[in-house]
C-alpha cells in the first residue's frame, strides 16, 4: 500500500509564530487572530509566489511578480502584514513619531481588509496598470503596496517624494536602471531615497517605517472619502497651501514629521 501524504506545515507559518514571538506579540493575540481571521499553515503559501526582501530589522517585504493580479496582490499585501506580526513604527530610530504604534492585533487585520475593501479599486485596475508600464511593486508590512519605476505615463501619478493612491504608495525619485532592484536596495537600506538636483537616486535619513506609516494614513483616507472627494479635497489642499499659505490639512492627518515635510524635533 502507498503510503499516505502527511501535511507540511508551510515555512512561513513557522516564520510568523517566530516573528510574532521575536516582537514579543502574546499568545492570546496569536490565538484571537488565528481564530478570526481562519489562519492556518496554508495561508501562508501565497507569499511564496513573491521574491522575499528583508529591512535591517528583519522586516519583510515581497516583491510582486509582474504578472500579479489585482486578487493576488490583495491577498499578498494582506498576509505580508499578518506575517511581519508588527510595522516596527515607533521602535526604529531615536527620535519621537508623529503618532502613537498601533498595536498588532485581529481587529487592526480586520481594518486593513476594511481599507482593502474600499480601496478595491487600486488592486484590481492599477496593480497591472503599474506592472504594464513597467514599474514594480512589493508589498509592505504596512499592509500597503509600495512600487517604483515605469514609463513618462506611469510617472505623472506621482509627485514630490512619491504620491499614494488607494492602497498604492508610487515613489518619484530617479530610476534609470532596474526598478525591481532599486525597490530591494531601499528596502534593505531601511530609508527612503530622493533624487538629487544632478538627477541621482540618493539614500535619505528618514525612516521607511515612518514614511509607510504616513502614506497607509493616507491610504486610510481614500478608503474613508473615496475616489471623487479624495481628488477634490487633496486638489483643494494643494490650493490652500500653495496660494493661500496654509497647511495641507491632509499630509497633517498623516504626520508631517512622519512624512519628511518638517524637521523632527529633537
Amino acid at each position: 500500500m502507498a503510503p499516505r501524504n502527511r501535511p507540511v506545515t508551510p515555512a512561513y507559518h513557522d516564520a510568523w509564530l517566530g516573528n510574532a514571538a521575536r516582537r514579543e506579540v502574546p499568545p492570546e493575540v496569536i490565538a484571537e487572530i488565528t481564530r478570526r481571521h481562519g489562519i492556518i499553515p496554508d495561508s501562508f503559501e501565497i507569499l511564496e509566489k513573491s521574491e522575499e526582501i528583508r529591512d535591517p530589522d528583519a522586516k519583510s517585504f515581497f516583491l510582486l511578480p509582474p504578472d500579479a493580479s489585482g486578487s493576488h496582490a490583495r491577498e499578498v499585501v494582506l498576509m505580508t502584514y499578518v506575517f511581519n506580526a508588527g510595522t516596527g513604527y515607533g521602535k526604529a530610530g531615536t527620535r519621537p513619531t508623529d503618532f502613537p504604534d498601533t498595536p498588532y492585533s485581529a481587529a487592526e487585520i480586520r481594518r486593513i481588509i476594511c481599507r482593502q475593501k474600499a480601496n478595491s479599486w487600486s488592486y484590481s485596475r492599477d496593480v497591472r496598470f503599474v506592472h504594464r508600464n513597467g514599474a514594480h511593486l512589493v508589498a509592505t508590512p504596512n499592509g500597503i503596496l509600495m512600487g517604483l519605476g515605469g514609463n513618462w505615463i506611469q510617472r505623472q501619478f506621482s509627485q514630490q517624494g512619491g504620491t499614494a493612491w488607494g492602497d498604492i504608495f508610487m515613489l518619484n525619485i530617479g530610476c534609470t536602471g532596474d526598478p525591481a532592484q532599486r525597490l530591494r536596495e531601499i528596502v534593505r537600506s531601511g530609508h527612503t531615497w530622493y533624487t538629487d538636483e544632478d538627477g541621482r537616486a540618493l539614500e535619505s535619513n528618514l525612516d521607511l517605517d515612518r514614511v509607510l506609516h504616513h502614506e497607509e494614513l493616507h491610504s486610510q483616507q481614500w478608503a474613508q472619502k473615496g475616489h471623487g472627494r479624495m481628488l477634490r479635497d487633496y486638489s483643494w489642499e494643494i490650493i490652500r497651501e500653495r496660494v493661500f499659505g496654509r497647511t495641507n490639512r491632509l499630509e497633517t492627518d498623516a504626520g508631517l514629521s512622519d512624512g519628511g515635510y518638517q524637521v523632527d524635533r529633537a
